[in-house]
């Protein structure tokens, strides 16, 4: 009985595994390319490459950043990103610690959520017609309908 158990557990564990990987490479394909970040307080910008390649490190895809480092340090050791609906974009480093959190808001990016003590704004560059679509990061409302 417990390896019936076991054995569902384990087969649940790697359906789950391959969903979150489904929506992590789906949202790869909105959001990836040139981003901008700049300080709301400083006025202080900086580039930002979301890649649609997975990251060497395994816990999401490529991150890149260029001069960055006056803007908020810590954002130098990010090497991967995760989009979630309940979480936002995450940006981490090689261990898959969280170095930066943003979200969507009410502006034409993302605002950052954490560390709280930031004001960051991030931003899609438009360099072609193939700029994302934010709303595409909004989890759509399912209307269930019962018929009596």
């Amino acid at each position: 009985m417990h390896g019936i158990l076991r054995k569902t557990v384990v087969a649940a564990g790697a359906t789950l595994a391959l969903a979150s990987f489904g929506v992590l490479s789906g949202q790869a394909s909105v959001i990836s390319g040139h981003w901008s970040i700049s300080d709301v307080l400083s006025s202080k910008t900086c580039s930002a490459q979301l890649g649609s390649e997975p990251a060497a490190s395994g816990y999401g895809n490529s991150f890149e950043t260029k001069n960055c480092q006056g803007l908020y340090a810590p954002i130098s050791k990010a090497t991967a990103w995760q989009w979630s609906y309940d979480d936002g974009l995450s940006l981490m480093d090689a261990d898959g610690k969280v170095v930066l959190q943003f979200d969507i808001d009410e502006l034409d990016g993302l605002t950052s959520i954490g560390p709280s003590s930031l004001f960051l704004i991030m931003q899609p560059v438009h360099q072609d017609s193939k700029a994302p679509d934010l709303s595409d990061l909004i989890e759509k409302a399912i209307v269930v309908t019962a018929q009596r």
